[in-house]
């Protein structure tokens, strides 16, 4: 539930980017070019987050990479792994870009891969093998339904 309302606040973000980004720039010359600055930002960002009416599934899989490269930056600096820092995300609950993927192998390949996320919480002293396991867990989805990811998600294994 928590993260629905990630999603949804994201959302909402970017309809008030859009907003502005269609409102006209401030007149007052003061404030002119700092004005302008922030349309600009404001309107670059838009761009970089949601520039394709992105599905709720892809949303909460772009916030499980931001996590998962965090948990990988932790485990480096040998910092143990708090599942309350990190929860799981069921992004097989959302609306998926393609509707054609929802299919029992889908849902399997879910089940495991939330298996291998428990996992990694559960060996605190095998961090870095059980999150290669988890990552592993994702590659061999991706392969299945959604290429487009691996590139980024092949750049998350801790090699050593």
């Amino acid at each position: 539930m928590k993260n629905l309302f990630k999603v949804i606040f994201v959302l909402y973000g970017l309809v008030l980017v859009q907003s502005a980004c269609s409102q006209a720039p401030e007149k007052s010359v003061a404030n002119t070019e700092q004005s302008n600055k922030d349309s600009l930002a404001a309107c670059a960002t838009e761009t970089i987050m949601d520039p394709n009416n992105t599905k709720p599934m892809a949303l909460m899989m772009r916030q499980m990479v931001i996590n998962a490269d965090s948990m990988k930056q932790q485990i480096l600096r040998n910092e143990t792994l708090d599942s309350l820092k990190y929860p799981f995300i069921k992004f097989y609950l959302v609306e998926p870009t393609d509707p054609n993927v929802l299919e029992p192998n889908f849902f399997e390949k879910s089940r495991l891969h939330q298996a291998a996320y428990l996992e990694l919480f559960k060996h605190p002293k095998e961090q870095v093998k059980y999150y290669n396991l988890m990552i592993a867990s994702c590659v061999s989805c991706h392969k299945d339904y959604c290429s487009g990811p691996l590139k980024r998600i092949n750049k998350l294994p801790i090699n050593g």
